[in-house]
């Protein structure tokens, strides 16, 4: 099977007729299987796989037992619902063109799902073409049946699957979802029912030749079980429109909340603490003005002077060094005069003028240095000390500390500047109180929807186990007084009949069990990481419970996995699944890689979805494949779609490309 288009007429977040090209494409000599949608949560790329599903499988897309109603009612909320239209659609329509082979003949087919809402009524319908002739002299269960007959639902369900099929299968501690997959593949649910059926058959043909009081028993051990088998159906049916119009709240919660992000509800939340902030920014920078107009005060100032603060120390030291000399040259001449004394005694006042001369020649140099600098200031030398300290030391402290306040004051200006903007940004509460309340109800209709199908689930499960204890008790008590009565041969051949489909169930449950374990080791093990490969599996034939160990045979729990290791488990047994199923189906995968760490990411882009099928649909958030992971896939990518949402229109548009790169 090949899915080669898909066009949708106002439906869901798509206004209008939308054409989108799904055929792999081959580029240069190689047919590429992978055709990737890109789109944020919420722009509509899930969309393809839901459309798909629905063209296929109509009311059974949703559940077993939902209500026509429940259906119907979904087909509405399916309608695109534009914003400024005068005139809102009534109609919606899905077509699906794909190629089937079977038995060595390849058909071509075209899906046409379309359905009308006018007043009370919903009006749905199907038309099915086959190598361009219209299926025609059909009613739209047999052609529904036709459907069916064609791509199951039960095998679809393996090759079709979204982020959410993963978790349940991941998540499944009752083997319930792993039970039903497996069922619906080996087409045992039909085996159980028609066992079922014979079963009723039996017990109605069987119960007036029993005792009377045995025939009481029996009858009531099957009302027992006719009730809490009827709750069970009821609780299901009661969480499949749960879940339906969970689905339906959940995107009106999405909604709302671009709404209110498109009026800058966003920015609202975080309005007042950017005015807390704000007022904090001014107390700050008003602290930091403070200072620096300290400094300005104190010694600042002396390092805008910086020449004349030099000049000033020079002349400072000089006059110092000045005083010095004139200090030493005063008790030298003190000492000059006792030495001329007595020398003149020593030598005779004859030599007196000698003696003067010598003396006066010696102190010449001294007194002509004494003379070259004028003593202006006449500091001490403790008051030259502190202005030396103050210009050398307090001043470059100052400068550094001015320097910091000044960056610290500018950041602040621009911190205040961004407030600002962020408070501009930010609508008036009361622009927001209506949509606030609005996504407050649907948030709490969506939480208590939420409770309401975990109620159900459980309730559901407490009339199943009271339903199959009746049924064992019917069965037990039948049996035990059937073998020794003799019944027509109608009765013969369906007691008998009963039997070998049990027998058929089982041997075909276990042949088939094996190969999903070969081919479950085989798919866990090129997705696992190097150090996870090592493992093996069993598929118990009557719980279906997977054990798994390691090549020592050790068992390992599976509540122990890590979420990512938990995702590689259900993709590999989905894998495994669809490759026992035999079936050759295009995969269509949502969300695939959302609790994934980053190295089981790469083993699932390298190894599984290049493989995985002939015909790869990704639905991808930028995130999820981002272009890393692009890049690597890109020898397999056909083509790519990004799913582009106008917040302003409310409706989304397939572009072809994706986020980062234009038409490929």
């Amino acid at each position: 099977m090949i899915l080669k288009s898909l066009t949708l007429s106002d439906f869901g977040v798509f206004s209008g007729q939308h054409v989108v090209d799904l055929a792999p494409r081959v580029k240069y000599g190689h047919k590429r299987p992978i055709v990737l949608f890109g789109g944020l949560n919420g722009a509509g790329k899930t969309t393809t796989l839901t459309a798909v599903r629905l063209a296929l499988y109509g009311r059974r897309s949703m559940g077993r037992s939902i209500s026509t109603q429940a259906y119907h009612q979904q087909l509405i909320e399916y309608i695109h619902k534009p914003r400024k239209s005068v005139v809102a659609p009534n109609a919606s329509s899905i077509e699906l063109d794909f190629t089937f082979g079977k038995q060595g003949t390849v058909n071509d087919f075209k899906i046409v799902r379309s359905w009308e809402h006018t007043g009370t009524k919903t009006t749905e319908h199907l038309e099915i073409h086959k190598d361009g002739q219209v299926l025609e002299g059909l009613s739209s269960e047999q052609l529904q049946s036709f459907l069916n007959e064609l791509i199951p639902i039960g095998v679809a369900d393996l090759f079709f699957f979204d982020g959410e099929k993963i978790a349940d299968l991941a998540e499944d501690e009752g083997n319930e979802a792993l039970a039903d997959a497996i069922k619906r593949l080996l087409g045992l649910d039909i085996i159980d029912r028609l066992r079922a059926d014979l079963g009723v058959y039996l017990r109605e043909n069987t119960q007036t030749k029993h005792p009377k009081d045995i025939a009481q028993e029996l009858k009531a051990f099957e009302k027992q079980y006719q009730k809490s088998y009827a709750e069970y159906q009821s609780y299901l049916s009661q969480s499949e429109e749960l879940n339906t119009e969970l689905v339906a709240v959940t995107a009106d919660v999405a909604t709302t909340q671009q709404r209110l992000n498109d009026l800058g509800g966003a920015w609202a939340k975080s309005r007042e603490a950017e005015e807390i902030r704000s007022e904090q920014l001014i107390k700050e920078k008003t602290s930091v003005n403070d200072e620096i107009k300290a400094l300005f005060s104190d010694a600042i100032p002396l390092a805008l002077a910086k020449k004349s603060i030099e000049s000033l120390l020079k002349q400072l030291e000089a006059e110092k060094a000045a005083k010095n000399r004139l200090a030493t040259q005063k008790e030298l001449n003190k000492h000059m005069g006792k030495l001329r004394a007595e020398l003149t005694k020593a030598v005779g006042k004859s030599n007196q003028k000698a003696i003067d001369e010598a003396i006066a020649s010696t102190l010449e140099p001294l007194n002509s240095d004494n003379n070259s600098v004028d003593i202006i200031h006449d500091i001490s030398d403790s008051e030259l000390s502190r202005i030396q300290t103050l210009v050398t030391s307090y001043v470059p402290q100052q400068v550094q500390q001015l320097k910091k306040l000044s960056s610290r004051a500018e950041r602040l200006e621009e911190e205040l500047a961004n407030a600002a903007a962020n408070i501009a940004r930010a609508p008036e509460q009361s622009r927001l109180d209506d949509i606030l309340a609005e996504l407050g109800e649907l948030q709490g209709k969506r939480g208590g929807l939420v409770k309401q199908i975990e109620v159900n689930k459980e309730e559901a499960k407490r009339s199943l186990r009271a339903a199959m204890d009746n049924l064992r008790r019917l069965r037990d008590l039948d049996e035990k007084f059937s073998k020794s009565m003799s019944h027509g041969q109608g009765i013969e051949l369906a007691a008998n009949s009963r039997a070998m489909l049990s027998e058929f169930s089982e041997q075909t449950r276990v042949r088939k069990l094996a190969i999903l374990e070969q081919e479950f080791v085989k798919s866990f093990g090129k997705l696992a990481r190097k150090e996870d490969m090592d493992i093996q599996a069993k598929i118990d034939p009557t719980t279906f419970d997977v054990n798994l160990s390691d090549r020592h045979g050790k068992a390992i729990n599976k509540k122990k996995l890590s979420a990512g290791e938990k995702q590689i488990y259900a993709i590999a047994m989905l894998e495994a699944l669809g490759r026992t199923s035999g079936r050759s189906l295009p995969i269509i995968i949502d969300t695939p890689l959302g609790r994934l760490d980053s190295k089981h990411r790469t083993k699932l882009v390298k190894n599984y979805f290049p493989t995985a099928s002939h015909q790869v649909l990704i639905l991808s958030t930028d995130t999820e494949i981002d272009e890393d992971f692009y890049s690597e896939l890109s020898p397999e990518i056909s083509h790519a779609f990004s799913v582009d949402y106008d917040s302003k229109a409310g409706c989304s548009e397939f572009n072809e490309g994706y986020f980062w790169r234009s038409k490929l």
